[in-house]
């Protein structure tokens, strides 16, 4: 059934390289991970600070203030944070990945609590409110992992 106005695909033969946007950003979404979202803001902006912390923080920090679009930006990139959840990456991981791709799992995992805490320094944020949704998701996944009609791989 087509439920869209084009196809998941560029080419129907082809592989994960001709997947369009919507698909692709989609299937991130539903790991929790957001991969494409933040992947490279982390770098980004340790480049940025490992140049000079004190000074350059400042300017992100002067910018966010001041740039509407680069605090949109950043305030978008946040809520791609509060949504995620890298420990569903990592069940992930265990489920469906081979053993031998596990660490590159676990440096992306890295990658994305390093540009969260990057992030939250620009913005002069703490992780208070990223705790309160997360506690919210834990208690549903909890309800859930409860429910015999549900996988039992659900269970974190």
């Amino acid at each position: 059934m087509n439920i869209g106005s084009r196809p998941a695909k560029r080419r129907p033969s082809g592989g994960i390289e001709t997947l369009r946007a919507i698909p692709w950003i989609f299937a991130w979404t539903q790991t929790r991970f957001h991969l494409p979202v933040w992947l490279g803001f982390g770098a980004a902006f340790k480049q940025v600070l490992d140049k000079n912390a004190k000074k350059n923080l400042s300017m992100l920090q002067e910018m966010y203030n001041q740039w509407p679009f680069f605090r949109v930006t950043l305030d978008l990139v946040e809520m791609v944070f509060a949504k995620g959840d890298p420990k569903i990456g990592a069940l992930n991981d265990r489920l469906l990945v081979s053993k031998d791709l596990w660490p590159f799992g676990d440096q992306l995992r890295n990658k994305y609590e390093e540009t969260k805490k990057l992030l939250l320094q620009v913005m002069l944020k703490s992780l208070q409110h990223f705790i309160v949704l997360n506690s919210f998701q834990k208690e549903q996944d909890t309800v859930l992992s409860h429910d015999d009609d549900i996988c039992g791989v659900l269970k974190l």
